[in-house]
């Protein structure tokens, strides 16, 4: 196939940052066997939407992605759609029935051959398969993440990715570090881990985790100056993990834990192995051992049976604990899950209000500690400039989903750590000026 007769794929990526990784490697495999991808829908021949099926909202998500690109096939911009990822794998036979708008219905595991179904749908004729490029970044040059292992054991009642992406099965320890020195050798210089259950990884292959392990082969790798590890489980972190978050230069002071509630009866009926006191417990410690590290968590809002006291609880545990960031979610019951037995007896407009008090009550929080900000000298890693401005992150920041600081002063480059002086403060928002040469 010329260079003048390459068809172009759009790739749609919907969902957390796995999935992400997912349409890097099919991404990669396109490449390698000549197709072109393009950022236009409207450019491409066939467009691969890859979907999220995690909760109600990513489902609306994905089939109204999967509905646009099927106009475009009525309008005879694009000749067929291809849908993958978590959506068609949970719901692959019904969906294999009902989604008639869909030339290709994949699961994840079908994504490896992405080439040949995109060769069948536009009925090119390939005599040999080329070499396969490694996967390609969707991301900036400068950060990429690293999936250190799939799929989760733990049985949460609310959640429906063991049934989606299978038991916890993690990559070894060599493969990874290969693929870090690859994306440094590129320019990468912090590595975001991501995974559904990091803090377990390596209990599959060797026996028992062996986090600690891998996080210290990494801090090795020329080139990588941050390392941010995400979706951490509050049950298994140890003395270890600890110990290295405080003595590696390389490791972001930054704790991404996931805790869904505080109050114990919640806890309980969400299985989620763990008790108010042992999270109490396990933050003094973080706290003691890693002071003015960044903390995130997520919480959900509205779970069966969750009372006004239940609530009242959590309230009082964000506000005392004072997460960086802490973001709520309602609650979606989801077929499949052990809690979908349990209905939906919070009504919606209860949800609703919960989720506004907590909202608010966490923009307080942020407020008041990017107040304390101001003043401070940090650094920053340069992640964009837009006309006269440039964006970038603190240590505590992690990328597409917390707070960013906007740079006046110079124009150091995308991609350049930088000290800077915060100036002023916003709920979501650090102003700064430059004070230190880029390196």
């Amino acid at each position: 196939m010329s260079e003048n007769q390459r068809h172009k794929v759009h790739l749609v990526s919907l969902g957390c940052p796995k999935n992400t990784v997912d349409s890097e490697r099919m991404q990669g495999l396109l490449q390698g066997h000549a197709y072109q991808m393009t950022d236009v829908p409207e450019e491409a021949d066939v467009v691969v939407v890859n979907t999220c099926g995690f909760i109600e909202p990513a489902k609306e998500e994905s089939l109204a992605a999967i509905m646009d690109a099927h106009r475009l096939k009525q309008e005879g911009q694009c000749e067929g759609v291809i849908v993958t990822g978590c959506l068609s794998t949970r719901y692959y036979e019904e969906l294999e029935q009902e989604l008639v708008e869909a030339d290709k219905l994949l699961t994840i595991a079908d994504e490896a051959d992405i080439v040949r179904h995109v060769d069948e749908v536009l009925d090119v004729q390939r005599p040999r398969y080329l070499a396969s490029l490694p996967r390609t970044s969707l991301t900036p040059k400068h950060w990429a993440y690293l999936r250190i292992s799939d799929g989760c054991d733990h049985q949460c009642a609310f959640c429906a990715i063991p049934a989606i992406r299978g038991r916890h099965v993690s990559e070894p320890v060599e493969q990874l570090v290969a693929e870090a020195e690859r994306l440094a050798s590129e320019g990468v210089r912090e590595l975001v881990l991501v995974s559904q259950d990091s803090v377990r990884y390596g209990a599959d292959l060797y026996g028992r985790p062996q986090l600690v392990r891998l996080l210290q082969a990494l801090a090795e790798v020329e080139g990588i100056e941050w390392m941010r590890l995400m979706y951490t489980y509050p049950a298994f972190w140890t003395e270890e993990l600890i110990d290295f978050y405080a003595t590696c230069d390389t490791m972001c002071r930054y704790i991404d834990m996931p805790l869904q509630h505080i109050s114990d009866p919640v806890l309980k009926r969400m299985k989620r192995a763990t008790t108010r006191q042992k999270t109490l417990d396990l933050l003094a410690r973080l706290q003691e051992r890693l002071p003015g590290a960044g903390l995130r968590s997520t919480f959900i809002v509205g779970f069966p049976g969750e009372t006004e006291d239940d609530f009242a609880a959590l309230l009082e545990f964000v506000a005392e604990t004072r997460f960086d960031y802490a973001t709520g979610f309602l609650y979606s019951p989801e077929d499949g899950t052990s809690a979908y037995e349990l209905g939906d007896p919070v009504a919606e407009e209860v949800k609703q209000e919960r989720y506004s008090r907590l909202t608010q009550l966490q923009e307080r929080v942020g407020t008041e500690k990017n107040d304390e900000l101001v003043g401070s000298r940090q650094v920053v890693l340069v992640d964009a400039h837009v006309g006269e401005m440039c964006y970038g992150r603190m240590e505590r920041d992690a990328p597409e989903i917390d707070g960013q600081v906007v740079i006046a002063g110079g124009t150091p480059p995308v991609g350049s750590f930088v000290e800077v002086e915060i100036t002023e403060a916003a709920p979501y928002e650090l102003s700064a000026r430059v004070v230190g040469e880029p390196r």
